[in-house]
Parts: C-alpha cells; sequence; structure tokens
C-alpha cells in the first residue's frame, strides 16, 4: 500500500511538471527568470474521537497539493495558470488523486494605464480569493476552508469575465465579474449566467470592511424557483499581534439544487423538493501571536441551512496552533467539534469530531 501511494503521488506530480514544461515551452520568447512558479503541499494526520460510528478512525492524508505559473506579458499583462490535486473521498473513483485546473486566466491592464484590469478565462472567485490571501488556516483541510466553499455555495473558480481595479481616494478595490455560474466542474451551456459585485473597502485602517452579491439562475429548475442568491459581509481588525473577524452569509436556492450539489454538509431537504430555501450563516474568527514564530487560531462556524425550519443547523468550532519552523514549512495541533442539528439528516443530527495534525510545505 505505501509503495501505491508512492506512485500515486510520482505520477501526480510528474503529470504537474509535464503541464508545466509544455507551457514553457510555449513560452520561449520570455526570460525563463521572469516566470513565476510556486506552490504548496499540504499534509494532515487526523483521529476522530467523538463516540460516533468514526470513533478511533484515524487517517494520514493529503487534501491538497497546488502548482502556480504565474506568466508576466508585455506591458504589464499577466497571464497565470493554477493546477490543483486533490484527494478523493470517494473510494469508488478511478484514482485516489486527481489533477485539475484551479485557475487559467489573463489580465489584460495595458490599455487601462495599471489602474484596472480585464481578467478573463477560468476566474478565481473574488470574494474567496481575497480570502484566501488573509485567511491562512486551509491547510487544516476542509473544516478549515472559507465557509462558502466548505459548505459548496461557491465553487472556488469559474469560467467567465471579470473587471477590477482600485476605487478613488485608496478606499479599496472592487471588482464586477459574469460567469458561467455552475463552477469549473460543471458545464453550462443555458441562457443563465451568474453576475457578482464584489467590494473591499481599505481605507479605514487597521479595519477593513468586504461586501460580496451574487446573483444568477439554474437552468434546470422552475423559473419561479430557480433563482440563486448569495450576500456576504465581512469585518477585518488587524492590529500588533493578533487579527480578527466577524463574516455573514445569506443563501437562496432550489431546494432540488441543494441535494443535487451536496451543498451545507448534504443537509436534507428532500421535503422541500420544489420549493426556494433560504440559508443564513456566519463565521467569528482570531488569531494571537504566541510568539516570534507561533500563534494560536480559535474559529465558530454557524448555519441555518433551511431558514424557518427546526433542526436544520450546525455549528464547527475549531481551535488550533501554529507554529513556523521556516518561511516555507508550518505545522500547527488543531481540533474541531460539529454538532448538528436533530433534524438536519434525514436520519437525525449527529456529532463529528476530530484532532490532527497538519504541515504546510511553499515552495
Amino acid at each position: 500500500m505505501g509503495d501505491m501511494k508512492k506512485i500515486v503521488f510520482a505520477k501526480l506530480f510528474l503529470n504537474s511538471l509535464i503541464w508545466g514544461g509544455l507551457f514553457l515551452q510555449s513560452s520561449q520568447a520570455l526570460a525563463l527568470s521572469d516566470i513565476e512558479i510556486t506552490g504548496e503541499v499540504d499534509a494532515l494526520g487526523e483521529v476522530y474521537y467523538m463516540p460516533t460510528g468514526k470513533q478511533g478512525d484515524s487517517e494520514f492524508r493529503v487534501p491538497t497539493l497546488l502548482l502556480d505559473i504565474n506568466v508576466p506579458l508585455k506591458e504589464g499583462n499577466l497571464l497565470v495558470v493554477s493546477f490543483e490535486g486533490a484527494e478523493r473521498s470517494s473510494n469508488a473513483a478511478a484514482s485516489r488523486f486527481e489533477v485539475q485546473t484551479r485557475e487559467a486566466y489573463f489580465d489584460l491592464v495595458s490599455v487601462f494605464n495599471g489602474t484596472y484590469a480585464l481578467r478573463g478565462g477560468l476566474l478565481p472567485q473574488p470574494w474567496q480569493e481575497a480570502q484566501y490571501e488573509e485567511w491562512g488556516y486551509r491547510f487544516l483541510g476542509e473544516t478549515g476552508w472559507v465557509i462558502t466553499e466548505k459548505w459548496r455555495y461557491l465553487s472556488y473558480s469559474d469560467l467567465g469575465l471579470s473587471f477590477m481595479g482600485e476605487l478613488p481616494n485608496d478606499w479599496g478595490e472592487g471588482a464586477i465579474s459574469l460567469v458561467n455560474g455552475e463552477g469549473r466542474d460543471e458545464k453550462e451551456v443555458g441562457p443563465h449566467k451568474e453576475v457578482g459585485l464584489f467590494l473591499r473597502l481599505m481605507k479605514a485602517s487597521p479595519w477593513t470592511i468586504s461586501f460580496n452579491y451574487i446573483r444568477g439562475s439554474y437552468d434546470l429548475y422552475g423559473d419561479d424557483v430557480n433563482l440563486k442568491e448569495r450576500i456576504q459581509g465581512q469585518v477585518n481588525y488587524r492590529a500588533e499581534g493578533w487579527w480578527a473577524g466577524l463574516e455573514i452569509l445569506s443563501t437562496r436556492d432550489p431546494a432540488d439544487a441543494v441535494t443535487a450539489l451536496k451543498m451545507a454538509e448534504e443537509v436534507d431537504v428532500v421535503s422541500y423538493a420544489g420549493q426556494s430555501v433560504e440559508g443564513l450563516g456566519g463565521s467569528a474568527f482570531v488569531t494571537m501571536g504566541t510568539g516570534p514564530r507561533s500563534e494560536v487560531m480559535l474559529r465558530y462556524d454557524y448555519l441555518n441551512a433551511v431558514v424557518g425550519a427546526d433542526g436544520k443547523n450546525l455549528s464547527t468550532a475549531i481551535g488550533a496552533w501554529a507554529y513556523r519552523i521556516t518561511d516555507d514549512l508550518r505545522v500547527a495541533f488543531a481540533a474541531d467539534y460539529t454538532k448538528f442539528g436533530d433534524k438536519y439528516f434525514a436520519y437525525g443530527g449527529r456529532e463529528r469530531s476530530k484532532c490532527e495534525i497538519a504541515a504546510q510545505v511553499l515552495f
């Protein structure tokens, strides 16, 4: 089994290198020193300890491998290609790991004098891209992802166009996006598309205020219930030695889409088939430095997956102590506890909890 995993890892990295090599070969006009190649490997060892069916289960896994290629073009324009090696959770999958294109887009800035950019291709979702620029605990695995990605309310990337730039008088930045709306894993050829507005205000430093609004429609459901809507807000405060934030999330989807796309931890909404359901959630977090290389992180996530229904809520508490061994290697000890409402699933509520040691390697 150990040899098989080594073979899988070798194939994963070989595929990435082959793609990277072909990409570099097509860019012979550029100096190699101008092309920036970076990446990340996340590794976990975890043990479930709640008195449930998983008590005592343990696993070593690699939830994410990333390879990013940034190619500066002439006159300040930019081409970005990012590959992601993700570990499948299903034993029925043909391969334990798969490599996908995470991002592939160009930034056209030369015609806007460098103040604005037109981005096209497979785009990162502006809200989640901005959050991950600051949130440094994605390497804890799915529990530590931002709530819109963790609960599958937003895909990390999608095909489309985005116009972004700085706001006047140093107020911050913003973006307007038009994308397919179903994420990178779904083909979307129907008439409905998704429009998004993202704003991040940084005028009142050390406070940062962010806002995101997304509106789209599904093609598979009736016109009276096919609305897809996301309203998000976040307030952050960063001081010397600590950082804190509060996020609010409001959602609206057809119940059939919630089931089909496995949103909200696969909440049971079968009884709402043919109807539209609203969700309301949030996240609060704080990180505090405990030394020159270490810090403590505490986070609490909450979701009411069906507003107005009893027992359709969940909450997750996460605690971690992280230590940066070197600039490119960080480890963390973490524990989390998730409690589901008594009607969250068809078979009732449940609890889930685990402790883990995680590592993040940057290159």
